[in-house]
C-alpha cells in the first residue's frame, strides 16, 4: 500500500556497516577510499521511528539510479558539511549501482581533514558509510520477526544527497522522522473501521 506523497519529502539519514577499504592505485599509496554505502533488498536491524514504533527498512535495486543523474551528490566527513571530501561534479566522488547495492569511491582531498579520514580508515577506526536520502515512493508491508508482526518499509525510489565515512557503524534511529510509516498505520485503521461498517 502507497503512502500519500504529502507523508514523504523528509531528509533522513542511516549508517551502516560496509566496510570502507582503502583502494590501491598501481602508482603507489592510494588517497582513495570506497565501499557500499548500501546494499539492495537487504533488511535493516529493528529500528524506532520518532513516535517510538518499530520497523525495519529495505532499499530496492536501483532505488538511487534517477537521482545519480542529478550529479550534486557530495561526500563529506562524518556528515560534516564544513569537511567536504568530494563531489560528483568535480569527479571526486563516484557512484556505481550495481546488483548488490550503491558503491562509491572518494579521491581524497590532500587537507588536514582528508589526512584526518585515510588515517583513520586506515588505522580500521573508522569503518563504516553512512548517506543522507529522501524518499520519493515507498511502500510498508507487515512481516513476522521473531514471532512478532513488524512492518517493513520498502524504499523504492530516493533521492540521494551525500555520503559520509562515519565512525559508528549502526543505524542510527535519533534522527528518524518516519511520518509515511504514521500514514501507514492511520490507513490501515481508516480500513479497519470501513470492514467493520460493512459487515454492521
Amino acid at each position: 500500500m502507497k503512502t500519500p506523497k504529502k507523508m514523504k519529502n523528509k531528509k533522513e539519514k542511516r549508517n551502516r556497516s560496509t566496510d570502507i577499504e582503502l583502494r590501491e592505485l598501481e602508482e603507489g599509496q592510494s588517497r582513495t577510499i570506497g565501499g557500499y554505502a548500501l546494499k539492495y533488498n537487504q533488511r535493516s536491524e529493528i529500528l524506532t521511528d520518532y513516535w517510538g514504533d518499530e520497523f525495519v527498512e529495505e532499499f530496492a535495486q536501483g532505488a538511487f539510479d534517477a537521482s545519480l543523474q542529478d550529479r550534486s551528490q557530495k561526500a563529506l566527513w562524518n556528515h560534516k558539511s564544513e569537511l567536504p571530501l568530494g563531489s560528483v561534479k568535480s569527479g571526486t566522488l563516484r557512484f556505481n549501482s550495481d546488483s548488490n547495492g550503491l558503491n562509491y569511491d572518494i579521491d581524497l582531498p590532500n587537507n588536514s581533514w582528508g589526512d584526518d579520514a585515510l588515517e583513520s580508515i586506515k588505522r580500521g577506526d573508522v569503518d563504516g558509510s553512512s548517506f543522507a536520502f529522501t524518499v520519493i515512493d515507498d511502500k510498508w508491508s507487515e512481516i513476522e520477526i521473531e514471532g512478532r508482526t513488524i512492518l517493513k518499509r520498502t524504499v523504492l525510489e530516493a533521492e540521494i544527497h551525500e555520503v559520509s565515512p562515519c565512525t559508528f557503524p549502526a543505524y542510527s534511529s535519533s534522527e528518524i522522522k518516519m511520518r509515511s510509516l504514521k500514514g501507514y498505520k492511520n490507513e490501515k485503521e481508516k480500513r479497519k473501521r470501513l470492514i467493520l461498517l460493512t459487515k454492521i
